[in-house]
């Protein structure tokens, strides 16, 4: 027998539930706005003195010019509709899974997302605001993991770098404290930037897999223009602007204290370029935002704990209320250059009290998630493909519920899902339990 048992927490109307390519996309939509603020902030005057070599320990190792962006995903995702198949390996007993809700205390005081996160699992991490940034800068980054801390799942806060073919450029923002680095591709970044530091503690790293996701890039790449156009709206740039996104997964494996793991990685980057004139000519300066998560298990216990990991994934809810505020937040500010704590403390009051509604260009790109339906899980399993609509026996509403099992159950309060022909969970239980059927 195989059945999950899942605790139902009313969810806002307002709430939309975007699928994974949100998951891991949103804040690198958000992250872009670092971009903005850089590009809109002061450049190098157009006749500077030549700058000394950079010291090492201001920037990464800088490539000579030229330099291409690379290009944009222009594939479309085509999911291939396959049989489901059986887990791997059946659990002995249900698993119970909690709503787990990120509210933002420190700037506006309301829900950030929410998601399904396994009962006996720790997590760590939520919103931070840095006040001493101007405009103020939140970000989001958090970790999930099992008792044992094995297994776990895990979203860094998103990443920032910048360059131009100008170097003047270069040393002028590495000076600031802007990571200056050429841009590459998402693989490239995980394996050669990423993975040596985030990793570094283990051994014998092995890379087995690599797959570009296109479709993911062309969400990420609409939400963030989304996101681009309200700024803009506030405060317009100063120069062209274009926009790209490139997406890709990396799995790999290696030792971590004596214990066999498998990882796997996506990276989704936000690529933002302004055509500046300066003394050379019209040059580009591009800032790229890479955004990684990844869930990784011991290499024997992978395929049994990919359906966990999809779960958590596939449940997220953002609030597309928090994402348009922040975004506005940080035009309004950068237009009106606030440079005192108290004016921004009062402009972010100013729009927790007032904004009560969310752009309808945002809200249609975000709940267009069928278009955006990446392949990170499609290596693992066949059986999930993401969620069916079931009808609630005792209040008659629908209910979106992982697919991929054979019959569902509720109490009234809790779900069982199960892939066994034949499972009735009244059989031995003191509760009663009514069948849910799928919606037609």
């Amino acid at each position: 027998m195989n059945a999950r048992r899942i605790r139902r927490s009313p969810r806002p109307a307002s709430f939309f539930r975007p699928g994974p390519a949100f998951a891991a996309c949103a804040l690198t939509a958000l992250g872009a706005l670092a971009a903005l603020i850089l590009l809109s902030g002061p450049l190098p005057a157009e006749n500077p003195p030549g700058p000394p070599d950079p010291p090492a320990a201001a920037s990464f190792p800088l490539s000579p010019p030229p330099f291409v962006a690379p290009a944009a995903s222009h594939g479309h995702f085509q999911p291939r509709i396959q049989a489901p198949a059986a887990p791997a390996s059946a659990p002995s007993q249900p698993l119970y899974f909690r709503n787990q809700i990120i509210i933002d205390q420190q700037g506006f005081g309301y829900e950030v997302f929410r998601m399904l996160v396994p009962k006996d699992w720790n997590f760590q991490g939520g919103v931070t605001w840095d006040f001493n940034k101007i405009p103020p800068d939140a970000q989001t980054a958090y970790a999930i993991s099992s008792p044992d801390g094995l297994c776990a799942f895990e979203k860094p806060a998103p990443m920032t770098f910048m360059w131009s073919q100008d170097q003047t450029m270069n040393y002028t923002y590495a000076q600031q404290g802007t990571p200056v680095m050429q841009p590459i591709g998402p693989a490239e970044f995980l394996q050669n930037f990423y993975l040596p530091r985030a990793r570094s503690g283990v051994s014998d790293l092995k890379v087995v897999e690599t797959q570009p996701l296109p479709g993911l890039a062309q969400y990420v790449l609409a939400v963030g223009n989304a996101q681009l156009n309200v700024f803009h709206q506030i405060s317009p740039p100063k120069s062209p602007i274009e926009t790209r996104a490139d997406s890709a997964r990396v799995k790999v494996e290696y030792t971590y204290n004596g214990r066999r793991m498998t990882e796997d990685f996506t990276c989704s980057i936000s690529y933002i370029i302004a055509y500046t004139p300066t003394m050379y000519g019209q040059v580009a300066l591009i800032t790229w935002v890479p955004q990684v998560e990844s869930f990784r298990a011991p290499s024997e216990e992978m395929a049994s704990k990919v359906r966990l990991f999809q779960i958590m994934v596939f449940s997220r809810a953002d609030n597309p209320l928090w994402g348009v505020n922040y975004t506005r937040l940080a035009a309004v500010i950068t237009r009106e250059q606030l440079r005192q704590q108290q004016a921004i403390f009062a402009r972010l009051q100013q729009i927790r009290q007032t904004m009560n509604e969310v752009d309808d260009i945002i809200t249609q790109t975000y709940q267009n998630r069928s278009a955006a339906q990446d392949r990170m899980f499609e290596k693992y399993t066949q059986a999930y493909r993401g969620v069916d609509t079931y009808i609630d026996p005792g209040s008659n509403r629908a209910v979106e519920l992982p697919s991929g099992y054979g019959n569902v159950w509720t109490n009234g309060s809790e779900y069982i899902l199960s892939d066994s022909p034949g499972y009735n969970p009244n059989v031995g239980s003191n509760v009663v339990w009514q069948e849910m059927n799928r919606k037609r």
